[in-house]
């Protein structure tokens, strides 16, 4: 469907190119026909120049189209990922210096108001001066009262939620439970997954299933849980991450997991299933219940859980 769609764009940029190009032809004889050098001037550059750009545009726009979309979706995506790496007590002075723009501004309209109050008054001009001291009035009363926003308040209600977050983790132990990913093309399919996971599993108080991401190297990423997780969210996490084409591979406490061993390796299957092996040889089985149990099929080899510390990793951000 999408590739349909893509298709379907590119013959309308043509068309658009095609019309623009023939308006070209078609005006530029009758331009060289005018007398008046001032009107051919004027011609030239708006039929010429302007539907010729337009021309020329429209066809490399259809031929790297997917250069062009992928492009401003990759500088979308820095700058939300600029965004979100802020820090909370910067965040913070942000939403409070907007607070303060926008009570500075009521206060200068209501001034405003004001005096154009006086001068209808002077006019006699009953109406409109009732009027303007009304919008007055409202505005110093706006400015003193200092009503937030629902955009200033939801970012200061954001960046304080991450500020105590971040004092949390200041003493915070996780448990060992990693997630490894290996082959990433792009680091925008890693934070999709993650922002499909949060709709439900972020955005706690407690900071609860807060995810970590590590670079280990150049095409390596690894997810950490630094404030604990809920026991379903492994199971959502890895769906989520093999969804977007990465191919997950996770170690977390068997005690998490209730399953036998110390640890347990979680893989995807192409059927979709959950499959796990502990490091005693014990595999497992789940079909979306976030529920393992001990499948005699499964014949699986137990990998040693990584130490992503001993490879020095480059800490990129926390998700909250």
């Amino acid at each position: 469907m999408k590739k349909i769609s893509h298709i379907f764009l590119r013959l309308i940029c043509l068309a658009f190119a095609a019309a623009a190009g023939w308006l070209v032809v078609w005006s530029f004889p009758l331009i060289m026909k005018t007398e008046d050098i001032t009107t051919k001037i004027i011609a030239m550059v708006v039929c010429v120049g302007l539907f010729g750009f337009f021309a020329l545009y429209m066809l490399a726009w259809s031929f790297f189209y997917d250069r062009m979309e992928n492009r401003e979706r990759l500088r979308k995506a820095d700058a939300e990922r600029k965004e979100r790496r802020k820090p909370a007590k910067e965040k913070l002075a942000e939403a409070r210096k907007e607070q303060r723009a926008e009570r500075n501004t009521n206060y200068i309209l209501g001034a405003i108001a004001s005096a154009t109050a006086v001068y209808f008054l002077i006019d006699k001009e009953w109406l409109m001066s009732g009027l303007m001291a009304a919008v007055a009035v409202y505005l110093f009363y706006k400015a003193a009262r200092n009503i937030e926003p629902d955009e200033i308040k939801q970012k200061r209600e954001e960046a304080t939620r991450r500020q105590e977050v971040e004092s949390l983790m200041e003493n915070a132990k996780d448990d060992g439970a990693v997630i490894i990913v290996e082959n990433v093309d792009s680091l925008t399919a890693i934070e999709d997954a993650i922002e499909t996971f949060g709709d439900e599993y972020l955005g706690r108080k407690n900071g609860r299933n807060t995810i970590r991401l590590w670079q280990l190297e150049r095409e390596k990423y690894a997810l950490t849980f630094p404030l604990g997780y809920q026991p379903e969210a492994p199971f959502s996490l890895m769906w989520e991450l093999d969804g977007w084409g990465l191919q997950p591979r996770g170690w977390f406490p068997s005690q998490r997991l209730k399953t036998q061993g110390g640890w347990t390796m979680l893989t995807v299957a192409e059927s979709g299933a959950t499959h796990a092996v502990t490091d005693n040889g014990y595999c497992y089985e789940d079909e979306c219940n976030f529920h393992l149990r001990i499948c005699s099929k499964l014949h699986l080899a137990y990998q040693p859980r990584p130490n992503i510390m001993n490879d020095s990793p480059k800490k990129l951000e926390d998700f909250t």
